[in-house]
């Protein structure tokens, strides 16, 4: 109940704010008169008026259009494009009421610092499609000598219900395997909500190879816990639903398990838990189980959705050389190299190094919320393994 009143309290708040905003502008730079410019009045302010309600109503029949999440999601880049502008302009235009020799510096000001906002919203939502590949070698006196060169293409959280067509898809898919893989690993969050996302898309992801195979994990999107089931056992058949739709694309997954990787007489171990959960959803990863002997002298490369798992376990309890993590999308957002991601995730994008053991953070190629990256571009990784000299 608490929860349902501040959601609407929410709700309220930011219509209020949309409307003031609307007024404040509208008084500003729209001058209303009933005269000459009257029209220009008239549309000013039923348009906003509208756009305010549609957005009020779309935030509020949330969990009505669960079926339509990609709807939502242009609904508020389409939001957030029309008012940030604003509320900029607001918060700097002040100034003229403030200091009166500015005269309309201020409004001025707020007028350029809008249409700055503007070309960087729309830079954003363009740049969701733009694919960055990332190379990176990691050197270990642990590799052996017939892993030394070992590629390694790693792709994470495609939401696949975000991607709205299947081009960038495609554009994915001939990526990774332009890179000559020995392995491509995939570390969770296929779909966004329902294991049905992958059906559109079989085809296109079923034609990603490596030399030796390809291997996957689960998310906390995979289990489908952002979905109002009407039975538990629907759950549960959407999750099997979703493990045989990825061995049908050809995959291998580990659900808290492990392989061994062969090259001549050399080994290497390939291990994969389950999400490593946060409250309040389940810890469904389980790192002794996928592999009993933590510490034993192979090289072991692990896949572990979230990246808070390094720390919390992996470094502690095993000698485990690289993980391999996804899952913070950098918050769809770097700017001049920070992201709001570091106030939640210690470890939120690309190298990190604890002695000899690693963790790389893929940032992902897939959206959520927004349909928009503003400088977090979607990436595909290539590790390179190298014998430490």
């Amino acid at each position: 109940m608490i929860g349902s009143i501040a959601y609407y309290i929410s709700i309220a708040i930011i219509g209020i704010l949309s409307f003031a905003s609307d007024y404040y502008v509208g008084r500003r730079l729209v001058r209303p008169r009933w005269g000459k410019g009257a029209m220009a009045t008239y549309m000013y302010f039923h348009i906003t008026l509208l756009a305010i309600l549609v957005i009020i109503g779309s935030i509020a029949a949330h969990g009505g259009l669960q079926a339509h999440i990609p709807i939502l999601m242009w609904v508020m880049y389409a939001y957030f494009l029309m008012y940030l502008p604003k509320f900029c302009y607001a918060a700097i235009s002040w100034v003229d009421y403030l200091w009166r020799p500015t005269g309309k510096a201020g409004s001025y000001a707020g007028v350029v610092i809008g249409l700055i906002v503007i070309i960087i919203m729309i830079g954003a939502c363009v740049n969701r499609t733009k694919l960055e590949v990332k190379e990176i070698t990691i050197e270990s006196d642990r590799l052996p000598h017939s892993f030394d060169g070992y590629r390694i293409v790693q792709f994470s959280d495609t939401h696949l219900e975000t991607m709205f067509s299947s081009r960038f898809v495609r554009h994915i898919v001939e990526t990774i395997n332009q890179q000559d893989a020995d392995l491509v690993c995939f570390t969770g969050d296929l779909v966004n909500r329902t294991a049905t996302e992958v059906i559109p898309y079989q085809d296109i992801l079923s034609d990603i190879t490596a030399r030796d195979g390809v291997f996957s994990i689960m998310g906390n999107h995979d289990y489908g816990d952002y979905v109002r089931w009407h039975e538990p056992q629907e759950k549960e058949e959407n999750i099997d639903f979703l493990h045989a739709l990825e061995a049908g694309l050809g995959w291998t997954l580990l659900d808290n398990s492990s392989v061994y990787l062969v090259h001549g007489n050399d080994t290497i171990a390939l291990i994969g838990v389950e999400n490593w959960g946060e409250p309040p959803f389940p810890q469904h990863g389980k790192l002794k189980e996928a592999y009993p002997d933590l510490n034993d002298s192979r090289y072991k490369i692990l896949l572990s959705h979230n990246p808070r798992h390094w720390r919390a376990e992996v470094l502690s309890e095993s000698n485990i050389d690289l993980t391999l993590s996804g899952h913070t999308h950098a918050m769809q957002a770097i700017v001049l190299g920070h992201s709001l991601a570091s106030m939640r995730y210690p470890e939120w994008n690309g190298l990190y190094q604890d002695d000899r053991q690693y963790l790389y953070v893929n940032i992902g190629v897939g959206c959520i919320m927004l349909p928009a990256r503003l400088g977090a571009t979607p990436e595909i990784t290539v590790i390179t393994l190298r014998c430490k000299p």
